[in-house]
């Protein structure tokens, strides 16, 4: 479901099951003004280079997350992950570019973990609820809201990385979710992205940002799970009202 694309801004993982996700839609969005910075990463050829990439991306987080962007340097992620300066010139070019690495890594998890629970079969309703679960859970996470913050703290003194964490993160979620819908709903593609916008930001309004701002609440399953269930039931009630809508216009 997951399929390898070559663009000018690297080589992306695109969560893309039969019709959910449309490629044209992807690289249009991709090469619209916003996409300010462009990661090189050189996919490694076998499955152990992509292990060996896999680890260096995940130890090098961990690292950022623990130092900070500008303490963290190249010398303490090899000492923890192995390699050397020469191997991650090689395939990130720049300690930015390796950060911007492992941000698209993070985002990737979310969208691998959405990938192995998708259904062509299931409803529009329940599909609400099962992305809203495993996307709050995703970003709820200790490394999540870790590399949030850490984003925050440098996008003061590097805007661009916060641009292009907010175009490859954010807006590409909206987009992704919007093209799942358009295999549900008869609906209008503009009106999906619009739906699909509100109702991730919805799903992030309160527990998340109670997370990103205390650092000592840790929300339990009960309190995501009525999150999901709330923000779900008003997004469903909008499609409802946009069905009749078109139902009544075709009459």
């Amino acid at each position: 479901m997951y399929r390898m694309v070559q663009y000018n801004y690297g080589i992306i993982n695109e969560c893309y099951s039969k019709r959910a996700f449309g490629l044209s839609e992807i690289s249009r969005a991709r090469k619209k003004k916003g996409c300010y910075l462009k990661p090189i990463t050189k996919e490694a050829k076998t499955q152990r280079g992509r292990d060996r990439q896999k680890t260096l991306l995940d130890t090098a987080i961990n690292v950022f997350l623990e130092h900070g962007y500008e303490r963290a340097s190249l010398e303490k992620i090899i000492l923890s992950a192995g390699g050397s300066r020469s191997t991650i010139y090689s395939l990130y070019g720049s300690k930015r570019g390796l950060f911007l690495a492992c941000l698209k890594h993070l985002v990737d998890e979310v969208y691998y973990a959405y990938e192995d629970f998708y259904d062509e079969k299931r409803g529009w309703e329940e599909e609400l609820e099962v992305f809203g679960n495993i996307y709050l859970r995703s970003i709820l996470s200790d490394k999540a809201i870790g590399t949030s913050r850490l984003i925050f703290s440098v996008t003061a003194r590097e805007p661009e990385i916060g641009r292009w964490y907010y175009t490859e993160g954010a807006r590409l979620s909206y987009l992704c979710f919007a093209k799942v819908l358009e295999n549900k709903l008869p609906l209008d593609f503009n009106d999906l992205k619009e739906i699909s916008l509100h109702y991730i930001e919805m799903l992030k309004s309160d527990l998340y940002h109670h997370r990103l701002c205390d650092p000592h609440f840790i929300p339990n399953d009960a309190m995501i799970e009525n999150e999901v269930r709330l923000c779900s039931r008003i997004t469903a009630s909008y499609i409802r009202s946009l069905l009749n809508d078109c139902g009544s216009s075709r009459k």
